[in-house]
């Protein structure tokens, strides 16, 4: 009403496009290099990314109205394609309703005040971080007390990030950084209410740590196996509590990485996966909820892409080619960075544990 002449900016006599027209060797650099980028970060996987570029690009060159025409014709192109709908499905829906604990059974759980964690490598390290960052108390343990001592360094570095960064204040970094408790004592955890084992993929040893940790824990505590291959009905012949025993598989880092895949044994128990979904809502993770066989369903994928590019490698295919050929199909990373990023020695504890479990030899 104060500007009653009042004309949106395209509308002003002498507008000029920002940073040059479309056709002019600046707006020709801009598209050339802006387009680059992009099929570099997508390798042509998101239409949606190149329909923003288009409609920019021609309706820079056409009168407004025209414009938007061009601008809605791309975006019901890039809202009606099978990415959208697939990327709707899993990361709104599906997400939502995992968030939403769609998964968990109507049972009573204890409030959680205290989670042990077995294995202060950087599984467990980071395991440690999140749960002393949602505010509960953490015994870290690990064969000896500077391994684990090592295993809560972990944290400190990760807090005196966010310290440096002005985004902790020292009494709140020395608030969570004394939540966790480093130590060599199997019966330091006595009165967790929680138990996540995180120690190599070796039967034996997971065994081991799980009748020590037993031995102390009430009989209304949950013990978890971070395996991310081993069957949990078989590593459940081990406890004394096969209904409390489950899986719970983190991803490396822990503290980036949202999702935690919940494996049930044969005898796990309701009371056994709500306590566990409790404790994941708490550390801010989403759960996914699976049965059980080797390898569940993120590790058979995981291998699935890992062990093609492996077997191209072998077959004289240029490393550089394997990596991009995978980025290509749609995975953020490729498989032979990947095979390096989750640890070589990782992958063949695997292969070792899985040949000895089913008496074949897989070949390396």
């Amino acid at each position: 009403l104060a500007n009653p002449k009042a004309k949106q900016p395209w509308d002003l006599d002498g507008f000029k496009f920002p940073g040059g027209a479309v056709l002019t060797p600046n707006g020709v650099m801009t598209f050339t290099a802006g387009t680059s980028l992009m099929r570099k970060k997508t390798y042509g996987n998101y239409p949606a990314a190149l329909n923003l570029i288009s409609a920019v690009y021609e309706g820079g060159q056409l009168p407004f109205e025209k414009a938007l025409q061009v601008e809605a014709r791309y975006f019901a192109n890039a809202a009606l394609s099978k990415e959208s709908k697939s990327m709707i499905r899993t990361l709104f829906f599906h997400l939502n309703q995992a968030n939403k604990e769609a998964a968990r059974p109507d049972v009573a759980t204890p409030a959680l005040t205290k989670v042990g964690i077995l294995g202060a490598g950087m599984m467990g390290a980071g395991i440690a971080y999140v749960s002393a960052m949602a505010g509960l108390e953490v015994v870290l343990k690990d064969v000896t007390q500077e391994a684990a001592e090592k295993g809560k360094q972990y944290t400190a570095n990760l807090l005196q990030e966010k310290k440096s960064k002005g985004h902790l204040s020292q009494e709140e970094y020395d608030k969570i950084l004394n939540r966790i408790l480093p130590t060599a004592d199997p019966a330091a955890v006595a009165g967790c209410e929680l138990v996540v084992e995180a120690v190599f993929e070796d039967r034996n040893l997971k065994a081991r740590v799980t009748k020590e940790s037993e031995a102390v824990l009430a009989n209304s505590a949950v013990f978890a196996s971070n395996t991310s291959t081993l069957p949990i009905t078989g590593l459940a012949e081990d406890s004394v509590r096969p209904e409390n025993f489950i899986g719970l598989h983190f991803f490396s880092p822990v503290d980036k990485m949202p999702l935690v895949e919940i494996i049930l044994g044969k005898q796990t128990s309701d009371y056994a996966l709500a306590l566990p979904i409790d404790f994941i809502k708490r550390i801010k993770k989403t759960p996914i909820v699976v049965n059980d066989s080797r390898g569940f369903y993120t590790s058979r994928v995981f291998a699935t892409y890992v062990k093609e590019g492996l077997a191209m490698l072998e077959e004289g295919i240029p490393p550089a080619m394997i990596e991009n050929v995978g980025k290509m199909a749609g995975m953020p990373v490729g498989p032979l960075a990947l095979a390096d990023e989750v640890s070589l020695e990782l992958l063949h504890h695997i292969v070792k544990q899985t040949e000895q479990d089913l008496g074949i030899q897989i070949q390396d």
